[in-house]
């Protein structure tokens, strides 16, 4: 059985601020994420429909974090938190979900597999 791994990539713009240790004001980032699913290929040879994902990532992730205070959906809104909550998000929709990864800068990213 031939399986792939196919990855689908978005963007958001929005602001983040920290207490704490890494006490920062509120600021903005293009925030971009890389959506990586494996599995087998379906009779039709491939495993998921593009349009079907960047369809579901625009209107799920970017439209609902575009331009808002991401201290307004998390306690800590990290970077860290965006990839949790985008990959749970992802999973409730499609199958064969690998991995997330979000950077806020594009030297640093966060990346979650699905370990808790």
């Amino acid at each position: 059985m031939t399986t792939v791994y196919l990855t689908q990539t978005g963007a958001f713009t929005a602001r983040h601020g920290h207490g704490g240790t890494l006490a920062e004001d509120v600021h903005a980032h293009t925030f971009r994420y890389e959506v990586t699913f494996h599995g087998p290929l379906n009779a039709e040879g491939y495993l998921l429909d593009f349009r079907r994902l960047s369809a579901a990532f625009e209107k799920e992730i970017n439209q609902h974090f575009a331009g808002r205070n991401l201290g307004d959906f998390f306690e800590n809104p990290t970077t860290e938190a965006v990839c949790l909550w985008i990959y749970r998000r992802v999973r409730e929709m499609f199958p064969h979900l690998y991995a997330v990864k979000v950077a806020e800068e594009a030297d640093r990213w966060v990346e979650y597999r699905g370990e808790e």
